[in-house]
């Protein structure tokens, strides 16, 4: 599954959430799927949401990385 269908479903399947996060060795190929860099201060919005990059080898999530 491409990195771009991991985002989509992740929204769908937690549309209240207002950030998600994907693991950083995907990040530049998530950015190359949409056709854009993220902006000023590293994020990119994409269908309402706030993506950020997330630690390495970690899952596309809409919990904050260091959040248990």
């Amino acid at each position: 599954m491409e990195i771009r269908a991991e985002v989509d479903l992740a929204i769908d399947e937690n549309r209240r959430a207002p950030c998600l996060w994907v693991p950083s060795e995907h990040w530049i190929a998530f950015c190359d799927q949409l056709g854009r860099a993220p902006n000023r201060i590293g994020v990119i919005v994409y269908r309402g949401k706030t993506i950020r990059e997330g630690p390495p080898y970690s899952e596309v999530t809409t919990k904050r990385p260091d959040e248990e």
